[in-house]
């Protein structure tokens, strides 16, 4: 078994594993990577249970199966929540989750309900009334989260995978995660972080 750190990576709503290719190209080999397709996204079915709990059981479980002795988790948005959940069950001595030595948060929701416009919100929801979001839906939600046009590639996987995610997950955490309140379990995390943030970020 390799002795690289390994980094779990989870995507934002919408997206799936192949969101972070153009970050594993440019790592190399200094690290192992494994990118986590969330419950409903990507490849992965919806779960029975989406609930945030259910979600963070979801990576614990590929964690553990991984079994790394040293490794980070880094989450983007959506994924910054359930990452930093992972967190604190590592941190509280979970079976399993050992050897968890920080957490890189890009634009991560925070623990508290995500302080989301809520007309926004019902618009989103209602992409998703009658199935999974088609093309008008995803090219307004990638054009109304990105600081700048992606380039053509990223830009391709970002709309395809918009297309693929369940409706049930999508719905998930737009009426639920989203609002879950985890700050008092989760409190104060003593453990290396960074935080990365853009002066162009919004509500998502």
């Amino acid at each position: 078994m390799s002795d690289r750190p390994v980094l779990f990576l989870l995507h934002a709503l919408g997206g799936s594993a192949r969101s972070w290719d153009g970050v594993v190209a440019m790592l190399g080999t200094e690290f192992e990577v494994v990118a986590i397709d969330l419950p409903g996204f990507g490849d992965a079915p919806a779960a029975a249970d989406l609930s945030i709990a259910g979600v963070a059981d979801h990576v614990t479980d590929i964690v553990r199966i991984r079994g790394a002795s040293r490794w980070l988790l880094i989450g983007h948005s959506m994924g910054g929540k359930i990452a930093t959940i992972v967190a604190s069950r590592a941190l509280a001595g979970e079976t399993g989750l050992f050897g968890l030595a920080g957490v890189v948060l890009l634009a991560g929701s925070p623990l508290s309900p995500e302080p989301m416009d809520e007309d926004r919100r019902q618009k989103m929801i209602g992409w998703a009334a009658d199935g999974p979001l088609g093309d008008i839906a995803a090219r307004a939600f990638v054009d109304g989260n990105v600081g700048h046009a992606l380039a053509p590639a990223a830009d391709q996987v970002a709309i395809n995978d918009l297309k693929r995610a369940s409706r049930e997950a999508w719905l998930a955490w737009l009426e639920r995660g989203s609002r879950e309140d985890w700050s008092a379990e989760v409190g104060h995390l003593d453990m290396p972080a960074l935080i990365v943030v853009g002066g162009a970020d919004c509500d998502l």
